[in-house]
């Protein structure tokens, strides 16, 4: 049996401000202590956050969502729905969105990058990028950290390439910045100038961990699919001294679509075998789960169907029970084989025994990282004993990390109001004047 691709890439934090209701900047902390030479993320790879209804716990996921599919997809910006969505997403007093992150990658040598985004929406109601660049340093925090680019207000303000590289960079990238990102037209403007040059596999590196960063919240997108097919492709051309690296890393984050690279279609039967297997656990009458697919140029279009022997249920008509966990497993696999994997609501429409038991088998045998949200507070007793593991966001924009205290457990605590910021002062007889009161 092939062994689960190692955990190469580690999220340590990121931070976020000016999306839906969450103005003030926020930072979630994953890991919580310096980077050493032995770094070793074992009891830091799953975090769940909790929060009142309507505290911005989905805008954390979902300004995760913005960032990789920018990154990602060349036209992000230009593309009208994007901007239509990202002017009801963006917070309507800020007008503007941040993220920063840093994150381990362990491809060849270990390096440390930081990565900031900024969005603001400009007097003609368009969305544009203020900001973007991408720092690098080696190992621990003791090491001088290097700043690759600075993108600001559509100019290269900073630039570590030379020569041709930094020519064919700037040749690029001109009157474009303000609406693509810079780490994906450098990639482009450097593939095939030199193959394994220094600073193509520190922006490889990067763009890889954008591409291993996946959102989950209960429904697909096959673009996002075909633009991250097309530029793994061309990195492997250009990369050979990480190319093996690559072709698993492509393996894994490819067989989770709805449209199949034909190379990868043998993958993906694999795939759904372990689906098979999966949902039989919840529902032992089912048969086999059968492939439909359709032949679409270099894919093929993939519909599954559910066969109980009896009768057959296209997906789509699945119960919703089963769509989550056949969502929940798509999630899992990815995180099980190394992806950084955020989902919202994980808690909607499953059985919370179920949940538990899934995220007590990602907390022992998981390679990648996990963060959800959840209303549900039974996952709670999995995670209690994990360090970072648990954050509550109050409805004032803070972050308040669980940390161990006595005998108390963090959904007592909860429960019970005390939390710092969260005092769940709402009694039931607070509903009498409402259900109750004058007509």
């Amino acid at each position: 049996m092939k062994k689960p691709m190692d955990n190469i890439f580690y999220l340590l934090n990121m931070s976020l401000s000016g999306i839906k209701n969450i103005e003030k900047e926020i930072k979630i902390d994953f890991f919580g202590k310096s980077v050493s030479k032995d770094f070793n993320p074992e009891k830091y790879k799953i975090k769940g956050i909790y929060g009142e209804n309507g505290v911005g716990k989905s805008a954390i996921v979902t300004a995760v969502d913005i960032v990789k599919k920018f990154v990602v997809m060349d036209n992000y910006l230009r593309d009208y729905q994007s901007q239509l969505l990202l002017r009801e997403l963006i917070n309507k007093n800020t007008r503007k969105f941040t993220f920063k992150c840093e994150f381990v990658s362990r491809i060849g040598a270990m390096f440390i990058y930081t990565y900031e985004l900024c969005f603001i929406i400009g007097d003609d109601d368009e969305i544009y990028v203020s900001h973007e660049s991408l720092k690098y340093r080696q190992n621990s925090s003791k090491n001088k950290t290097a700043t690759i680019f600075n993108n600001d207000d559509g100019k290269l303000t900073v630039l570590i390439a030379e020569g041709i590289e930094r020519e064919a960079i700037l040749d690029k990238t001109r009157n474009l910045l303000g609406k693509q990102s810079a780490l994906s037209l450098m990639i482009d403007a450097v593939i095939g100038d030199e193959k394994n040059s220094e600073l193509l596999i520190l922006l490889t590196c990067a763009m890889v961990f954008f591409f291993m960063l996946t959102t989950h919240f209960d429904r697909e997108d096959i673009h996002e699919e075909y633009y991250r097919h097309i530029k793994l492709s061309n990195l492997k051309k250009d990369t050979p001294s990480i190319e093996k690296v690559l072709e698993e890393i492509e393996t894994t984050i490819t067989s989770g679509s709805k449209r199949i690279a034909k190379e990868f279609y043998a993958e993906y039967e694999k795939k759904v075998k372990k689906l098979e297997a999966f949902i039989k656990l919840f529902k032992p009458e089912l048969q086999r789960i059968e492939i439909d697919k359709k032949e679409s140029k270099e894919f093929f279009e993939c519909r599954l169907v559910m066969d109980y022997g009896s009768y057959r249920v296209d997906k789509e008509f699945e119960s919703t029970g089963i769509k989550k966990l056949m969502s929940l497993f798509d999630a899992m696999l990815l995180a099980s084989k190394g992806s950084i994997v955020f989902i919202d609501e994980i808690d909607s429409n499953i059985n919370d025994v179920y949940l538990c038991r899934l995220l007590e088998y990602f907390k022992y045998y998981g390679k990648g990282q996990i963060c959800f949200t959840s209303h549900n507070l039974d996952p709670m007793t999995v995670l209690k004993e994990n360090s970072k593991s648990i954050d509550f966001l109050t409805s004032d924009n803070k972050i308040v990390p669980w940390v161990k205290n006595g005998h108390y457990t963090p959904d007592n605590s909860f429960r019970n109001g005390l939390i710092a910021g969260m005092p769940f002062n709402i009694d039931s007889t607070d509903f009498i004047r409402v259900f109750e009161g004058e007509k």
